[in-house]
């Protein structure tokens, strides 16, 4: 059976999540293992020999079984809200980032306009000389 990552809330280092290739490895194993217990279920019926069986010796495998679905039901439920609260998180940065190029843009548009006046220039010409200016100074 391959090694399961510990998650007891320390951080050691070590991560508790799986890779997908192990992952898949334990649900095969565990749908493997399903079904042979099926299988040796049907056959001790027909066999007429289900009474006489102890169940007990099921109860481990089934609690097993059961365990590794609590165990798959609560880390889907974490991954959710981490996703949801990820995809939060990233809303609240887009709303951001869009509202500073709204004010990055009303800048620019700003600025085109001084620039504008700016190279409007009037020339003036006082006791014979020449000065150029333009009409936002005046």
């Amino acid at each position: 059976m391959p090694k399961r990552g510990r998650d007891d809330g320390r951080d050691d280092g070590v991560s508790g999540e799986r890779n997908d290739g192990e992952h898949d490895e334990d649900e095969a194993l565990r749908d493997t293992l399903l079904e042979a217990v099926n299988a040796s279920v049907e056959v001790a019926q027909r066999r007429g020999e289900a009474q006489s069986l102890p169940q007990l010796r099921f109860t481990p495998v089934m609690s097993y079984v059961q365990r590794l679905l609590a165990e798959a039901t609560a880390a889907a439920a974490k991954v959710t809200a981490e996703a949801a609260a990820y995809m939060a998180e990233a809303e609240e940065i887009r709303r951001v980032v869009e509202q500073d190029r709204l004010a990055l843009e009303a800048e620019k548009a700003s600025m085109e306009e001084v620039h504008t006046f700016q190279t409007t220039k009037i020339i003036l010409s006082v006791g014979g000389h020449r000065f150029e200016t333009s009409r936002q100074t005046l």
